[in-house]
């Protein structure tokens, strides 16, 4: 799967609303945005759904897509040492995510959200 196509496929769910007629900029802060606001309601519903949750399920699958379209956005060629600090962090942010939903263990997605806090302050800084 490209990047073109996993960002199209992305922008059809809920974020298409608020990322309509957006630069890339604003596209890629939306995205940590639902990135972050997946990896809580998974956290949350891993403590609080059933087992077999269609929440659980949808969280997780749109947290690993917004991990993918961050990882994919990045140039190496541009920010090298910057694309390979991000990509390092979402790799942790992706492994923390695939872990604790296959655990059942929400302490190790609540631990990887303050690391996308931060990216996410940092990127609203950047003009």
């Amino acid at each position: 799967m490209n990047y073109n196509l996993s960002m199209k496929q992305y922008l059809k769910d809920e974020i298409a609303a608020k990322t309509n007629n957006l630069n890339p900029h604003k596209i890629i802060e939306e995205v940590l945005k639902d990135l972050k606001k997946n990896m809580e309601t998974l956290a949350y519903s891993i403590d609080n759904e059933p087992v077999i949750s269609s929440i659980k399920s949808q969280s997780f699958s749109k947290s690993l897509t917004a991990i993918y379209i961050l990882q994919s956005s990045l140039n190496f060629e541009v920010g090298k040492e910057i694309a390979e600090n991000l990509y390092r962090i979402y790799e942790f942010c992706k492994g923390s995510v695939m872990k604790g939903f296959t655990n059942q263990d929400s302490k190790l997605i609540y631990d990887a959200i303050p690391p996308i806090d931060e990216i996410l302050d940092g990127w609203k800084q950047i003009k």
